[in-house]
């Protein structure tokens, strides 16, 4: 039996919380003397579940505090010592590591992090570990659950058996554990062994979040996070997830996001979302933006910017699918599959002739319907409801109210497609209480 069982009892797999092993003394192994205080541990991240690699310890009558690698570690008594092994060339030492080593209280503790089970942000209490006493000289300590309840702060105060027994007393139950599975957790920012900060992002956590529930945890973030947040994740989730955000959020993160990765995000933004953004912020950025955007699509932006916000051009998107008469079923269910990414809305194609002028419009629906050799000329419906670019936004707004149209296209003098509007974008429009009850 090792001495983590002698002294502990505990089976040769059992839990501990770190707030159990924070300020205890470190005790030389070999002659007894107390060699400091735990401030905090390393742990590596290059597992599944981060592993205790060294201590981070104060040393008694010198202010500088000295790394102990968790190799020389022989006994852990919770609440109480820390046993090591002599190693006086270590003792000497000042503080290094790896690259791959976090410390654990600098980062978790009292910190924020983004549980993507949920995808919102949660403060960290305390970290449960999984004391791992495979080895008959080192007892292992391995990070897998983050503490987010009350009954970890209660833990930390010294405070858990007295409250406990009152709410049991009060309610015939215990304080319930919250905790948060390793696994399911992202840091904002991670404190190394070196000091450095940086955001440990890793993206595929974020793979199947909806874009608002990306935009509600920026929001819940201090700033220094939601800019880190924003410059980890890739380019169209960037974007998706801004066009989520309150736009005196959106405004102020732009503000201070670097010219050229705000460009990047804007690139990958709806058009109509990307000209009320840039008409908010200030003409400086704005146009450190446009430097860094291709010329066809600046002189986009622009045009659709000079437009009237009351009429529809100011709020219409240009992402669109067509298709032209003489196409088949198959040809065009091509086209959809090669521009769903981009399209905002897939449930209408627009039938164009060789001049782009707007004849008829067609259904996912009805493609999906029909055989493949169809000609799409003998399934549209020809003359489709259709607004022009000056339309006040409240005759289109009333348009959707007749029809219970998705989306109506929109010409220009020619009636030529120009872009479409979404009802989402109306109404929104006509009624701005409706986004922000959304965004509740």
């Amino acid at each position: 039996m090792c001495a983590m069982q002698r002294a502990t009892g505990y089976d040769t797999k059992m839990f501990m919380y770190i707030s159990e092993i924070l300020g205890l003394p470190v005790i030389d192994g070999g002659t007894g003397r107390k060699i400091g205080r735990t401030l905090d541990f390393a742990a590596s991240t290059l597992q599944v579940y981060p592993k205790f690699s060294a201590l981070i310890t104060s040393i008694v009558d010198s202010k500088n505090p000295i790394y102990i690698p968790w190799s020389t570690v022989r006994q852990i008594v919770p609440r109480k010592k820390i046993v090591i092994e002599t190693m006086p060339d270590t003792l000497s030492g000042t503080i290094q590591g790896g690259e791959n080593e976090i410390l654990l209280k600098k980062t978790f503790l009292d910190k924020q992090v983004i549980s993507t089970s949920g995808y919102k942000v949660v403060r960290v209490n305390d970290l449960q570990l999984l004391i791992d006493n495979t080895s008959k000289e080192n007892p292992n300590l391995l990070v897998v659950h983050l503490d987010i309840g009350i009954k970890g702060l209660y833990r930390r105060l010294g405070w858990e058996k007295i409250l406990n027994s009152m709410f049991r007393w009060f309610f015939s139950r215990d304080i319930k554990d919250k905790f948060v599975t390793w696994k399911y957790v992202q840091p904002t920012t991670t404190t190394n062994v070196r000091g450095a900060l940086h955001l440990k992002v890793d993206p595929s956590k974020f793979a199947e979040a909806h874009p608002a529930d990306l935009a509600d945890i920026i929001e819940d973030l201090g700033t220094e996070e939601r800019l880190s947040l924003l410059g980890s994740l890739d380019f169209p989730t960037a974007a998706a997830a801004l066009q989520e955000i309150e736009m005196r959020i959106r405004v102020q993160i732009a503000e201070t996001l670097d010219t050229t990765l705000l460009a990047n995000i804007i690139n990958d933004m709806e058009m109509d979302e990307a000209v009320d953004l840039l008409d908010e912020i200030s003409p400086e950025i704005r146009n450190a933006v446009y430097a860094n955007l291709p010329a066809e699509q600046v002189a986009e932006l622009k045009e659709l910017s000079k437009l009237s916000e009351f009429s529809v051009g100011s709020i219409m998107n240009t992402n669109f699918i067509t298709a032209r008469e003489n196409q088949t079923v198959g040809e065009v269910l091509t086209i959809v599959r090669a521009e769903s990414k981009q399209a905002e809305l897939l449930y209408y194609i627009y039938v164009v002739d060789a001049d782009e002028k707007l004849k008829g419009i067609v259904t996912l629906r009805q493609l999906l319907c029909e055989k493949s050799k169809t000609a799409i000329v003998e399934i549209m419906t020809e003359n489709p409801v259709s607004v022009e670019i000056d339309t006040n936004i409240k005759r289109v707004a009333q348009i959707f109210f007749k029809y219970d149209f998705l989306a109506v296209p929109v010409v220009d003098e020619k009636h030529q497609i120009q872009g479409i509007i979404s009802s989402r974008d109306a109404m929104e429009s006509v009624f701005p209480e409706i986004e922000k009850v959304a965004g509740a």
